[in-house]
C-alpha cells in the first residue's frame, strides 16, 4: 500500500484497512495547481466539504463547485507496468455560480485555464460517515493517501459538462532523441534550468489605457532588460477579467503607448486600468543571449557549416 499523505498515527490507515471485518467512507480528493499566477482549485467527490487537518496548515476541498465522477458513476484510470504513459478521466460538472478565477466555470476551462494544471487526486477514508459540521457525531477520518499525480491533457466537454483528463508524468519522457542537435539557433527555453535566467528578475508591471482590445493591448510600459524587447515573449494578467492568464507576444511596438499584439486574443474583455506583467522575449539567437549577459549558457552552435554548405 502506498505511504498515507495524512493519518493520525504513523502506519495507522494501513492497520485499520487490514482489518478485518470493517467498513470504509471514502472520497476523492482532487487539487488542480494552475500554471502561472492562477489559484490552486480544491474539489471533493463528497457529498460534504472535507478538511484535512494537515500540518501546519489544513486544507479544505469544496463540495459546492463541482459534481465528478457522474459518467456511469465513476471515473476511469489506466495503469500500466512500463513506460506507458497512464492516464485518469473523469467527467465534471459545474454547479451554478461555480467560477475560476471570477470567471463561470465552463467558460473558463474552454478558455484554457486547466491547460498544463498540475493535478492529484488523493483519497480519504473514514471509518463511518463522515461528520455534517465541526463538533457533530460521525465517522473519524482514518487517513487520505494520494491515488493519482499527473498533469491535465486537452479538455474536452459540452455545454454542461467537461471531460477532463490527467496524464501522468511518464508523457515528460515523449521527447525526440536526440535531445540535442547541431543547430544555431539556441536549443534551450527562455528561462528553463539550460538557460539560468530567472523570468522575475526581467518581469515589467504594465497597465493598460484606452483602446486595448483581447488581440492587441495597449501600454506606456517601457523596454525591458535583456533582449530589450516584449516579442517572442509573453504578459500574465494581474488584475481584471483575466486575472492569471497568459499569452505569447507575436509583436511589439514601443510608444507611448506601446502596442502588444497578443499570439492568440485574450479570453475576455480588457478594459483601462487592468494590470498585466509583461516579460522580455528572445529569438534564439547568440546576439538575444549577449544582450541578456547570458552567453555562457547559449546552447547553439552557430559556427558548424550548414549541410548543404559546398566543401
Amino acid at each position: 500500500m502506498k505511504t498515507a499523505n495524512w493519518e493520525p498515527s504513523a502506519g495507522g490507515l494501513a492497520a485499520w484497512l487490514a482489518t478485518k471485518p470493517r467498513a470504509a467512507w471514502v472520497a476523492d480528493l482532487y487539487t488542480f495547481s494552475l500554471v502561472g499566477d492562477g489559484p490552486v482549485l480544491r474539489y471533493t467527490t463528497s457529498d460534504l466539504d472535507v478538511t484535512v487537518p494537515y500540518v501546519p496548515t489544513a486544507l479544505t476541498w469544496s463540495s459546492k463547485a463541482a459534481m465528478f465522477d457522474t459518467f456511469k458513476s465513476k471515473s476511469y484510470g489506466h495503469w500500466k507496468v512500463g513506460l506507458d504513459v497512464d492516464t485518469w478521466q473523469v467527467v465534471v460538472v459545474p454547479l451554478p455560480g461555480a467560477t475560476i478565477g471570477g470567471q463561470p466555470w465552463l467558460a473558463a476551462v474552454r478558455a484554457g485555464a486547466l491547460d498544463g494544471a498540475l493535478a492529484t487526486v488523493d483519497r480519504a477514508y473514514w471509518d463511518g460517515p463522515p461528520p455534517i459540521g465541526p463538533g457533530l457525531p460521525g465517522g473519524a477520518m482514518r487517513g487520505v493517501v494520494n491515488v493519482f499525480t499527473g498533469r491535465i491533457a486537452p479538455v474536452s466537454g459540452g455545454r454542461s459538462v467537461s471531460v477532463i483528463t490527467i496524464n501522468s508524468h511518464l508523457e515528460l519522457l515523449n521527447i525526440a532523441l536526440p535531445r540535442t542537435l547541431y543547430q544555431a539557433t539556441c536549443r534551450w527555453a527562455l528561462w528553463s534550468e539550460g538557460c539560468g535566467l530567472s523570468a522575475a528578475a526581467f518581469a515589467q508591471a504594465g497597465t493598460l489605457v484606452a483602446g486595448s482590445t483581447q488581440s492587441v493591448l495597449l501600454s506606456a510600459l517601457g523596454a525591458p532588460g535583456g533582449s530589450g524587447t516584449y516579442a517572442l515573449g509573453h504578459i500574465v494578467m494581474t488584475s481584471g477579467a483575466n486575472t492569471g492568464i497568459g499569452r505569447a507576444v507575436r509583436r511589439w511596438t514601443p510608444g507611448n503607448p506601446g502596442t502588444f499584439q497578443l499570439l492568440k486574443p485574450l479570453p475576455w474583455p480588457v478594459a483601462p486600468g487592468d494590470t498585466f506583467t509583461g516579460y522580455p522575449g528572445c529569438d534564439k539567437g547568440q546576439g538575444a543571449c549577449a544582450a541578456f549577459g547570458n552567453v555562457a549558457n547559449f546552447g547553439g552552435m552557430p559556427f558548424i557549416p550548414a549541410p548543404e554548405t559546398a566543401s
